[in-house]
């Protein structure tokens, strides 16, 4: 009797291995959070990206400048002024720094040493972006000065990405940087023709007279 009995047990079944889908409802947590943290860096460095443009832009035009100076298209002065209205374009339009907006001169020459890191602004060749850009007969430097806004636009490159201009400050900075360029063109001389960097700002718009 007992053997029929033995005979009748089903044999030893070893359970199924687990299968690596659908997961557990932890790595489902897990990856909407790394989702969600993806998306989060993307925006961030989308939006950082963006407001790197102005100081990539600056960099790109002052080569542009440059090898026109070079090859003579134009000529050392119209050079400097363009130049200076690069430099002023991109502290208003793109670092947002609204203060700006009426420097010029000794105060101007005192901003661009603070993010030189150098007083070669207001004491060394830099001074030709003051007020003795409007002497008549004035000699430049040009290859020096090359260099120095050069290590400029550099250190801007360098310490853009720890920076975040409110988009309020920028956009009031355009409009009132608009009207102090308009009102300044007619005081102040120049031959430096339209301005090269209108496209720094979206709501910037290019002035019709001298660089500032």
């Amino acid at each position: 009797m007992e053997p029929q009995l033995l005979d009748q047990l089903r044999d030893i079944h070893l359970p199924q291995v687990p299968q690596w889908w659908p997961p557990a409802p932890g790595w489902w947590i897990l990856a909407a959070l790394a989702l969600g943290l993806l998306t989060w860096g993307a925006i961030r460095l989308r939006r950082r990206w963006q407001r790197f443009r102005p100081v990539r832009a600056a960099r790109q035009l002052h080569q542009r400048l440059t090898r026109e100076l070079l090859d003579g298209s134009i000529t050392p002065t119209v050079w400097l002024h363009r130049t200076n209205e690069t430099l002023k374009r991109l502290a208003v339009h793109g670092l947002g720094h609204c203060e700006t907006i009426p420097a010029w001169g000794d105060d101007w020459l005192r901003y661009l040493d603070g993010r030189c890191g150098e007083r070669a602004f207001s004491e060394g060749v830099g001074r030709c972006l003051g007020e003795a850009r409007f002497q008549p007969d004035k000699e430049v430097d040009t290859q020096a000065l090359n260099g120095l806004v050069g290590r400029l636009l550099t250190r801007e490159c360098r310490r853009f990405w720890r920076f975040s201009p409110t988009r309020a400050c920028q956009q009031a900075s355009s409009s009132r940087a608009e009207a102090v360029l308009r009102q300044r063109e007619g005081n102040k001389p120049s031959d430096a023709g339209p301005s090269p960097l209108a496209a720094m700002s979206p709501t910037a718009k290019q002035p019709a007279g001298a660089p500032q």
